[in-house]
């Protein structure tokens, strides 16, 4: 009692020694106020132990979360628009296990195992989608209906040992929050309503399914499919990684929160400096000079000439956001508040779904394992907006970036591409530098790095079931 009396100590004194200014004291100051949820903090002392290193790349700790972990958990698969008429359908890959998630004719969303009842073979291939009226095996032909029933044997004469009415095709667990089409390969799994926790109810006022695809990116990157998510639950990467942003980026003062074991938040306010910057007296006006490059990133066809410089910088970037998101959905932004605009508010949902929240930054991060290799993982990057009937497009597909090309490769996303070079050399100096390590484990921070304790922690109760 008394080390955690100490270390609760100790942890108190790391929130008070944080940098200003707090992101509560930043939303507090705009004229537009933003919900209750983004002024609520819930943090706590969770640790300061050593995290493993051998977890990024031990084949048997790879295993162990196989069985443990992504046998388990309830997991973003696609979404709705995805599959949005009968016969269409998506296929969902999670190392060893296919997942075929299809519309039905009565239009339900139904999800099989993508295997044949034959001989196994897939019934559509891995990472695809497309329209099938039936469900058919390319190798000799069985065909199921779209709600899972058998269809048709040929040579049904040599299979009377094969009794119809059992041979469905076996069903995966599947729910569907915001427009996102989760699947669970545990038949004895919560609700996914527990599973989410706080996250509907936060995201009450941020309706994800009258949202659609602008962009769905996807690529093999060289780390663990852990190291690759913990870049994206901290903001303390920002000043080394992605120094162009300071000087309109908070990093060092960003918020974290997590409730219960699957969700964590964090939220950085845009618009003022890096407290890191704060003795070399950066203006107002250099802070709207550095956002330039950023609404050029987001918006290509922005005239940088005709920027009003005599505006607040969290201001100038709110309006000039609403402006571009009215523009492209066709949805008035008028009303939504600074925060909601311009912030980074990003949620974490265990094990690898980071969904952002509010208007301005409009994306879904998925990561997964790349097979049964532990040193390379997937990371896809999808765009979601808020379109009206008028401007709804049609649903992308998934554009799958060569190993070697750079983020930029894909246009869709904007001056996005950038960033995710820069960190995706991280991923790759981290990887080959925790292997080479003589040091035991990793040593995270007890605040910055706190949503990647809480990752860890669930990580540890899951392997322990």
């Amino acid at each position: 009692m008394q080390n955690l009396t100490k270390s609760n100590k100790m942890y108190s004194k790391v929130l008070e020694d944080r940098p200003k200014p707090y992101f509560q004291d930043i939303i507090k100051k705009d004229h537009l106020k933003p919900p209750s949820v983004l002024t609520e903090e819930s943090c706590q002392y969770i640790g300061s132990d050593d995290v493993d290193r051998e977890r990024y790349f031990s084949k048997e700790f790879h295993n162990l979360e196989i069985r443990n972990i992504w046998n388990k958990v309830w997991q973003f698969a696609c979404r709705e628009e995805d599959i949005p008429l009968p016969g269409d359908y998506y296929v969902y890959d999670i190392v060893d296990q296919s997942i075929l998630i299809v519309r039905t004719d009565n239009g339900d969303i139904k999800a099989y195992y993508n295997s044949c009842l034959h001989r196994g073979t897939q019934l559509k291939p891995s990472n695809s989608c497309g329209f099938s009226d039936i469900l058919k095996c390319p190798f000799h032909g069985w065909s199921w209906s779209l709600d899972g029933k058998i269809k048709n044997i040929p040579s049904d004469w040599d299979f009377p040992h094969v009794k119809k009415e059992e041979f469905s095709l076996p069903e995966v667990k599947l729910d569907i929050w915001g427009g996102f089409v989760f699947i669970n390969l545990d038949k004895n799994s919560i609700p996914l309503k527990d599973f989410l926790s706080i996250l509907p109810e936060h995201f009450k006022d941020w309706d994800m399914s009258k949202r659609r695809k602008a962009a769905h990116v996807a690529k093999i990157v060289p780390c663990n499919w852990k190291f690759a998510i913990e870049a994206f639950l901290e903001g303390y990467h920002v000043g080394e990684t992605h120094p162009q942003a300071l000087p309109y980026t908070g990093d060092i003062n960003c918020q974290y929160d997590y409730w219960g074991p699957h969700v964590s938040r964090m939220m950085s306010g845009l618009g003022t400096p890096s407290p890191s910057l704060k003795n070399q007296k950066i203006s107002d006006s250099d802070v709207i000079e550095s956002m330039q490059d950023l609404v050029s990133y987001l918006d290509g066809d922005v005239d940088k000439k005709n920027i009003n410089k005599n505006e607040k910088p969290r201001d100038f970037l709110s309006n000039t956001m609403r402006e571009m998101l009215t523009s492209a959905t066709g949805v008035n932004h008028k009303d939504f508040s600074t925060s909601e605009i311009i912030d980074a508010i990003q949620y974490f949902v265990f094990p690898n779904f980071i969904p952002w929240a509010g208007y301005g930054v409009p994306i879904v991060y998925r990561f997964r394992p790349n097979g049964h290799n532990p040193d390379t993982s997937i990371f896809e990057v999808i765009l979601l907006y808020e379109n009206d009937d008028e401007k709804r497009e049609t649903n992308p597909g998934i554009h799958w970036l060569d190993e070697g090309d750079s983020w930029e490769k894909a246009e869709e996303l904007g001056g996005l591409g950038m960033l995710f070079d820069q960190d995706e050399a991280a991923f790759r100096s981290g990887q080959l530098g925790l292997k080479a390590s003589n040091k035991k484990g990793s040593t995270f921070s007890l605040y910055q790095e706190s949503r990647i304790r809480h990752f860890h922690k669930t990580i540890d109760k899951y392997l322990s079931l």
